[in-house]
């Protein structure tokens, strides 16, 4: 069993259990209210009592260190300073006479001297808040408005002129925004013709299939089909049910409905438009069905009475992190922003290397005077030209970047969450930081919320909120 008894432990052990280097007021409370609501939650009385002593103990150590008696007080007076650093030495036998006959002003040396001290650190605390942004009517649900909650710039109450760091001590965020939505396009399918579009919302699978079977029993063409989710398995199925039908298509995804866009997080879906084939809904039930070689669509058959399985399990969760970047208009910061993933298809050919560009390559591969590295690439650029460069089976999709990101926020138990806000502070969300190369000036900011594909996430208006930690250097 752990030892509480807090007389067993110096101030310097305590630190260290706290994994503090310089101890200060703010982060010595900061850490050790951590650790008692921690403990708290696990359910550990006598510890919380422990961490609650080890900052009081901490906390008087720091309070009685500024109020220790300063030996060797400096009482000397000034000329006895300067006869003692022989600063007097150097003073002309004949001072200047600025005024002829007048009083003699003399220019007596004085010694400057460069602080060479540590920095003065001070820190602040800065709070930005959704509900006080400047623009917040009339609502609007497109990301384009400047009333969007998740998109607006703003200026500091008071400008901080010499800023050497920042970093992230806390977030509160509704758990407002919808995993299925018409501007993420996987709220709709086509089937026999007729578009079944599901309200925007969260679902489990169970719930998913039932908006599903609702929304085909509203039209005579699309009766027939029935949508089930089998708990064992994990797998959602599509049955067609209608006898008199012959064999029903099912459309995920429409090559030609397809929107590019730039990873600027400022569209807006319409048309029943999607970005690419792993966003629709189709894709999110747990279908991979192959693209049509020559369309490009994503199509599923139904016979009569012919029941189709996914391939994979459903994925109802949304998004599984939401990026936060805060635009400070200045260009001494030394983080670079967010690196991600690109798409490495190409719409061109690949060059075929030049001991392969021969009319004797075929002697070459009988013969085996070709290396193994050597054929493998023969190998992988024929494939790869052989595809000429059609629409099926590739990513549309590249990772969303921007400069200004300042830290990758996970959503962790969001289902269970609901309609709770999520709440994270102190602790882990120290390593969401940004350095400067010199003091620099902050006044004005813009900031915005994206999820995993780069989208400005959508919380309907609710007020979300985060805090900084900014270090400004005052020497």
């Amino acid at each position: 069993m752990a030892d509480t008894d807090i007389t067993h432990y110096t101030v310097e052990d305590i630190l260290l259990i706290f994994n503090i280097v310089d101890p200060t007021v703010f982060n010595v409370t900061d850490v050790a209210n951590t650790l008692i609501a921690k403990m708290k939650t696990e359910g550990k009385p006598e510890m919380m009592d422990f961490f609650a002593e080890a900052r009081d103990k901490v906390l008087d150590y720091l309070e009685n260190l500024g109020k220790e008696p300063v030996e060797n007080e400096l009482t000397e007076s000034i000329q006895s300073v300067w006869s003692r650093n022989r600063l007097t030495e150097n003073i002309p036998e004949n001072p200047a006479n600025y005024y002829n006959e007048g009083t003699r002003v003399t220019a007596v040396p004085i010694q400057t001297t460069v602080s060479t001290g540590p920095p003065i650190i001070s820190t602040k605390l800065v709070v930005i808040d959704s509900q006080f942004r400047s623009n917040i009517l009339p609502y609007s649900s497109n990301p384009n408005a400047t009333t969007f909650n998740t998109n607006f710039t703003f200026d500091l109450t008071s400008p901080i002129t010499k800023a050497i760091s920042m970093k992230l001590y806390s977030y509160t965020l509704p758990t407002s925004w919808n995993a299925f939505n018409a501007q993420a396009g996987n709220t709709f399918l086509l089937y026999n013709g007729v578009i079944l579009n599901i309200p925007d919302g969260n679902y489990s699978p169970g719930s998913l299939v039932a908006a599903l079977n609702a929304q085909a029993a509203l039209n005579t063409a699309t009766a027939g089909l029935v949508v089930a989710y089998n708990s064992v398995t994990n797998r959602i199925s599509f049955t067609n049910t209608d006898a008199l039908l012959n064999t029903v298509t099912v459309i995920f995804f429409i090559h030609s409905n397809m929107v590019n866009f730039s990873n600027c997080g400022t569209f807006i879906l319409g048309n029943f438009q999607t970005l690419g084939p792993n966003t629709t809904l189709g894709w999110l039930l747990g279908f991979r069905t192959p693209a049509n070689a020559t369309t490009g669509d994503i199509e599923l058959f139904l016979p009569p009475n012919a029941t189709a399985y996914s391939d994979v399990p459903p994925q109802t969760y949304g998004p599984s992190y939401f990026t936060l970047s805060i635009e400070d208009y200045s260009n001494q910061r030394l983080s670079s922003g967010l690196y991600n993933i690109t798409n490495t298809k190409k719409y061109a050919n690949l060059t075929v290397p030049d001991y392969y560009n021969t009319i004797n390559v075929a002697c070459k591969l009988r013969e085996g005077t070709l290396t193994q590295a050597q054929l493998y690439s023969i190998n992988a650029i024929t494939q790869n030209n052989s595809n000429l460069n059609g629409p099926t089976g590739f990513n549309t999709l590249s990772g969303p970047t921007a400069s200004a990101t300042f830290a990758v926020i996970p959503l962790e138990g969001i289902t269970a969450l609901r309609p709770n806000p999520y709440i994270k502070f102190g602790g882990d969300l120290y390593m969401c930081h940004r350095n400067y190369i010199k003091p620099t000036n902050l006044q004005r900011f813009s900031v915005s919320l994206t999820d995993d594909k780069g989208n400005l996430v959508n919380l309907y208006d609710n007020d979300w909120s985060f805090s900084l930690i900014v270090e400004e250097q005052l020497n």
